[in-house]
């Protein structure tokens, strides 16, 4: 352990997989990662993510780590709500929000907490939520670490990549095992945020699908880059923003490190 890089524990949730990696400074060691079809899930979405951590945090035995959680965007979903003079506050934007997410979600939205927060005067209001039983199952399951934070895995890339997007009008993809997140800015602006399965893509290019998202959102299309925050994109017209993450484990090569969030 590096006194200037203290090891700290990173985990993935989603709905579809679970990651677990010891870190230090930049570099991963110990990476544990298990993935399954969501569609099995038969119980709480994210309880067989949280089972498999608290296993393997059984065998490690980790004395007093601190944690950073990052949640997919079935998680802890992220949506943009309009602005509105009337609603200028953060507690009455949080009610909105929870308004929102119980419409659009229904009943399951039921335990979530939201939380909303500006990104501009005048402009949209960016909206997250969290099952209140799943922070609660963190708290009591994470046994002999310190859980020191806990934040979506897409705003864990925009909040740490922003200086490195210098396009005024841009795409920020997020890629999960079953979902994609998509976040679109135009005129260093939020405009539009999206999750999509990632087996959309498998039948149209990328450009194509996120150019349809513009127009269904009632915006004006402008020429704009698309990043994604991985080691590698595999996506034709689509520029990879490594996550920050490194290790001299040749059989961890391919692993998707951008699953425990931002590095940098």
């Amino acid at each position: 352990m590096s006194l200037l890089f203290p090891d700290q524990l990173r985990i993935g949730l989603g709905a579809s997989y679970a990651v677990l990696a010891k870190v230090s400074g930049h570099k991963v060691a110990h990476w544990r990662m298990q993935t399954w079809d969501s569609t099995d899930i038969t119980a709480t979405p994210w309880e067989r993510a949280l089972s498999a951590i608290s296993g393997w945090l059984a065998e490690m035995k980790p004395h007093r780590l601190s944690v950073i959680v990052t949640l997919s965007g079935e998680l802890a979903p992220l949506h943009l709500l309009p602005w509105r003079e009337d609603v200028a506050s953060s507690e009455k934007q949080a009610l909105l929000a929870q308004s929102n997410f119980r419409r659009i979600y229904g009943e399951v939205a039921a335990h979530w907490e939201a939380t909303s927060q500006p990104t501009g005067y005048g402009q949209p209001w960016l909206a997250s939520a969290v099952d209140q039983h799943l922070m609660s199952a963190l708290k009591e399951r994470l046994i002999g670490v310190k859980l020191a934070s806990v934040m979506p895995l897409s705003l864990s890339f925009f909040n740490a990549l922003q200086h490195q997007l210098s396009d005024n009008t841009f795409w920020l993809l997020v890629p999960e095992q079953e979902k994609l997140t998509a976040i679109y800015c135009q005129n260093q602006e939020w405009k539009l945020v999206r999750t999509l399965p990632i087996s959309a893509l498998k039948h149209e290019p990328i450009k194509k699908l996120l150019t349809r998202e513009i127009k269904l959102a009632g915006l004006i299309e402008q020429p704009s880059k698309i990043y994604a925050a991985s080691a590698k994109s595999s996506w034709k017209e689509v520029s990879s923003i490594n996550p920050g993450w490194k290790s001299e484990e040749k059989s961890l090569a391919d692993a998707p490190f951008h699953l425990l969030g931002a590095g940098l």
